[in-house]
């Protein structure tokens, strides 16, 4: 017999640390190959891990609810086959078996069903730590940290070489001067999460800047008195996600918002003339989401800051189109994943897309690969009839925007009368680091032109 060591796969180019949500098999288990062993969680998806070999569990090394960096022993097996290479687990936990079995992914969204904001923290590629992080006895003989690129992390400071931190803790710290040695971890063995980074931030300085370092904990707000019939309902791991990208967007990016009503009028007479045709061919309803996307497509081309990023070295404008999409998963929260390409898509194009996300969404089936390269994100909170609302931009984006309730209104027209028409606002909120109101205002203004210029003679179907 030999010993197999299961270690913590790395499931997304930007994903750095993982959860162990619920052990599959218990110690003594045979467990056969592919058998389904382990749900991990982290910040990007759901997922279950699938054992690569066939054995008896022997022992497991790090319990149901710890967050552990990617590269840490999770597990240990009694196996007679030594001599055959394991299969590599990430890659067997984004296939199609693995996808099938997925659980839902958190996302960085807003409140609404269809509001998103931040379902999605951007790809980041880490730098390891100038000095190799304190590791627990699990860890040890198996973490490598798989950090890539110095250049895509500021660098942290030099007297937090030896802090247990992940690299996306670390620069979250630098961006704002935080000095890690002063931040009392509250992780895995004393690990310094973002959350504790964030309390340190949002405390006066005489609460937490000037303690001495390593000092008692931070300082938490005092829980109220529970009173009769109260409920407290456990966070989870969606929940938690969406609340630390929220957290992260607010204090790091400077929102600033801009509202346009458009006459969608057009665009509802559109609808209506194909609305059989459409539904016999494609089995659904055509909404005016596809609208908006194909609009916000033509206008990133002409607004390329709208679809940037911001970077210590500079606005990175991107070339690819990929536009996140708020789908609800109803009290278990909401997820945003991307239509890669977007623009080359046409109306059909994208309600196929839109559909296809949907429906993986809400049987669980997303991947890793569906929440990556977003570079702007569509929200459709006027489905739940709200008239105004205020997103919140995905960190690694540049804007969000909404679409509210569509429908129909007395206004007075061009020629001062009084007419019905089909109306609708739309807000976007930005990060105006990278782009000021003239451009957001700009930018709506292409959005507004097109859909209200949709007609049969100008607008491709398919």
């Amino acid at each position: 017999m030999s010993v197999f060591e299961l270690k913590m796969p790395k499931l997304g180019e930007s994903v750095t640390e993982g959860t162990i949500g619920k052990w599959l098999k218990q110690p003594g288990e045979v467990v056969a190959k592919y058998d389904l062993l382990v749900e991990v969680q982290t910040d990007k998806v759901n997922t279950e891990i699938p054992s690569p070999v066939a054995g008896t569990l022997k022992d497991v090394k790090v319990k149901e609810g710890d967050t552990v960096p990617i590269g840490t022993l999770l597990a240990t097996f009694e196996t007679s086959d030594a001599a055959a290479e394991p299969p590599d687990v990430a890659a067997a936990a984004g296939s199609p078996a693995a996808a099938a079995n997925s659980a839902t992914p958190p996302a960085r969204a807003a409140a609404s069903s269809d509001v998103p904001a931040a379902p999605q923290l951007p790809p980041t590629q880490a730098a390891p730590p100038t000095q190799a992080p304190r590791q627990s006895p699990a860890a040890a003989p198996s973490a490598s940290p798989q950090g890539s690129s110095p250049s895509s992390v500021a660098p942290a400071p030099s007297s937090n070489g030896d802090i247990r931190a992940t690299p996306v803790v670390r620069r979250l710290a630098t961006e704002h001067g935080v000095d890690l040695d002063r931040v009392q971890g509250t992780g895995l063995n004393g690990r310094v999460t973002r959350q504790d980074v964030e309390q340190f931030i949002a405390q006066p300085p005489a609460q937490g800047r000037q303690q001495a370092p390593r000092a008692a904990a931070a300082v938490q707000p005092e829980m109220p008195q529970a009173m009769a019939g109260d409920e407290t309902v456990p966070l989870t791991q969606m929940r938690k996600a969406i609340a630390n990208a929220m957290v992260l967007s607010k204090t790091t990016i400077p929102h600033a918002a801009a509202m346009m009503e458009i006459d969608w009028t057009h665009v509802a007479k559109f609808r209506d003339s194909v609305r059989e045709t459409f539904k016999t061919r494609e089995g659904y309803e055509l909404t005016y989401l596809p609208f908006a996307i194909k609009a916000v497509t033509i206008a990133l081309r002409r607004h390329p800051l709208v679809n940037a990023k911001w970077t210590d070295q500079g606005i990175l404008k991107v070339r690819a189109i990929n536009i996140g999409i708020a789908i609800s998963l109803g009290e278990e929260g909401l997820v945003v994943p991307v239509i890669k390409n977007a623009d080359e898509l046409s109306i059909t194009g994208i309600a196929r897309a839109v559909r296809d996300l949907a429906t993986r969404a809400r049987g669980k089936k997303l991947t890793i690969q569906d929440f990556e390269g977003g570079t702007f994100t569509v929200n459709n909170g006027g489905t739940l009839g709200t008239y105004l609302s205020y997103p919140i931009v995905n960190p690694g984006q540049a804007a969000i925007m909404t679409t509210e309730a569509i429908g129909k209104r007395v206004v007075a027209l061009d020629d001062d009368t009084i007419g019905i028409r089909t109306m609708g606002n739309v807000v976007m909120s930005f990060d105006h680091r990278i782009m000021d109101g003239a451009t957001a205002a700009g930018f709506l203004t292409d959005v507004k032109a097109w859909i209200q210029g949709v007609d049969p003679a100008n607008v491709a179907l398919s």
